[in-house]
């Protein structure tokens, strides 16, 4: 009953009500207007007490269902608690790991510098050294 749409719940119960009649009238119908009347009001009697039930099982589903939302809706708001956490977590070791890698990079460029530098200077030494040499040769092949 509880995942039908309310027309077909209510036709449900409405057959059900139509059955019940038949099957009372079927059984040793009451001849008289009175025996009659009360049948009928035996029928109404039972049927309010269907209704009853019916609107108290309703009753009990909207209870389940709320219960569920709220069960579910806590779940939901904790799990987006943990996921922001997690995200500003990543963040920062993001923004951690690029200053590092930022420092990184700028002690190697200032490694690369300094090598550019002291080769430079053993470049110039050698072109000091290859003239002296020739000089030197120049010299002996002189004398």
């Amino acid at each position: 009953a509880s995942g039908l749409p309310f027309f077909l719940f209510s036709h449900r119960v409405l057959a059900r009500a139509l059955f019940t009649l038949a099957a009372a009238m079927t059984m040793a119908m009451p001849t008289g207007l009175k025996g009659k009347l009360a049948s009928l009001e035996d029928f109404i009697s039972m049927q309010n007490e269907e209704l009853a039930a019916q609107r108290q099982e309703i009753e009990s589903l909207r209870g389940d269902k709320s219960n569920i939302e709220q069960h579910y809706q806590g779940q939901l708001q904790e799990m987006k608690k943990t996921m922001v956490a997690d995200v500003q977590r990543m963040q920062e070791e993001v923004k951690k790991h690029f200053q590092q890698q930022k420092a990184e990079n700028s002690r190697l460029q200032q490694q690369i510098t300094t090598l550019k530098g002291e080769k430079t200077s053993l470049q110039q030494q050698i072109l000091g050294l290859q003239r002296r040499i020739q000089e030197i040769e120049e010299h002996v092949g002189c004398d």
